[in-house]
């Protein structure tokens, strides 16, 4: 039995979860210069975790003489797996360091050959005792000049090595028969000396982070003093440094669309005006907050929720947000009529109108009684 390969599989668990924290890298990476580098870097995480999961039950036995088919079949997934979590190390740097060569590009430490870097003879390797050991173009991985190819035996136990192969040429006059072995602990070595190489790009994020933390904490965001063309400038702004749907930005949405509600001129049929009023304020204020979190670039736990969680609050605001839910208008509906809205609020398709008198009720009743309010309890 040959010594089992030593991949930690915390080592890309760890890294994962550094990549997939706060959503950062999938905003950095999901549209970047028009092409989803996102989905390359889940791709990798995905089969580097399944080749050091996976590899370390491949059943590998060298002990013994001769072909056996079963052992064959072990072999030949133990490369293919190995080259697919290489192949997957190699994209990480791609889209993590793209302006640098992998580190390991040209090293010849482990299987030492003369003329081939480490990763061109494995290749070698791999189509030998895998991929394509009936039609082979080199005997020992260096392309012949006369077009001279070879044919691979099946596998067998070798005497210096672990497994081995014969190689056949194609030319008439070149009858004699080469072999090619192949050492389990070297493609061991091969492995894990790449696998961790994680270790590596788990710095290489969080320096990305880092950086991406210090230029735009150096960059002052400059407002026009407008709440509308304010909101406009740190949704902008937040896209930038947080995403498009991370960080502030629903938010950011939610101030827009009640603030920029036309309330001027409005017959309030009895309905206190100042709460609409106050509430409007209220939120005028946190366009600074959210300001001052993006300068900072860290995310203020800012709570707009007046009422309890529950089954009728749910449909309402699905309504609000949708203006498609007969259930939920017909909740909000009575609500209007027992909190005694206006009649241009209650008949209005304006989506944004209507949300700003529930919200700004709510905000009142909740900032006067100091808790929060259920469904059932306006009734």
């Amino acid at each position: 039995m040959c010594k089992k390969i030593d991949l930690d599989s915390y080592l890309i668990d760890e890294f994962r979860e550094l990549i997939n924290e706060e959503s950062f890298f999938y905003n950095q990476l999901s549209n970047k210069e028009g092409k989803n580098h996102w989905n390359v870097l889940c791709s990798a995480m995905d089969w580097i975790n399944t080749a050091a999961e996976g590899l370390p039950t491949i059943e590998l036995k060298s002990n013994g003489f001769g072909y056996n088919h079963k052992d064959t079949i072990n072999l030949m997934q133990y490369i293919i797996t190995i080259d697919v979590m290489v192949e997957s190390i190699i994209q990480l740097y791609r889209v993590l360091d793209p302006k640098k060569p992998y580190p390991l590009k040209g090293s010849k430490e482990i299987f030492n050959h003369n003329k081939l870097s480490d990763d061109i003879y494995f290749k070698h390797l791999r189509a030998v005792f895998s991929t394509h050991p009936v039609n082979l173009k080199s005997l020992d991985g260096v392309i012949s000049e006369d077009g001279e190819k070879f044919y691979a035996s099946w596998v067998y136990k070798g005497i210096e090595n672990d497994f081995a192969v014969s190689l056949y040429s194609n030319l008439p006059d070149r009858d004699k028969t080469n072999s090619l072995g192949i050492n389990i602990s070297d493609l061991n070595k091969y492995s894990e000396k790449r696998y961790r190489l994680l270790e590596q790009l788990k710095e290489k994020a969080s320096l990305i982070k880092k950086d991406h933390l210090s230029y735009y904490k150096s960059r002052a965001i400059q407002t026009a003093g407008d709440s509308l063309e304010d909101l406009k400038i740190l949704f902008e702004e937040n896209k930038k440094r947080f995403g498009s749907k991370d960080g502030y930005a629903s938010l950011i949405t939610y101030l827009y669309n009640l603030l920029k509600v036309r309330i001027n001129g409005m017959n309030y049929e009895g309905f206190c005006k100042e709460i609409v009023e106050n509430y409007r304020t209220y939120l005028k204020s946190l366009i600074s907050e959210i300001k001052d979190g993006l300068q900072e670039m860290i995310i203020k736990e800012i709570n707009l929720t007046f009422h309890t969680y529950e089954y009728e609050f749910e449909k309402i605001y699905t309504y609000l947000y949708t203006g498609e839910h007969l259930l939920g208008e017909t909740f909000y509906n009575n609500l209007c009529n027992k909190l005694s809205f206006p009649s241009a609020v209650c008949i209005s398709k304006d989506m944004n109108l209507k949300h700003l008198f529930l919200d700004a009720y709510l905000f009142n009743i909740t900032k006067e009684e100091k808790q929060t309010f259920s469904y059932p309890d306006f009734f």
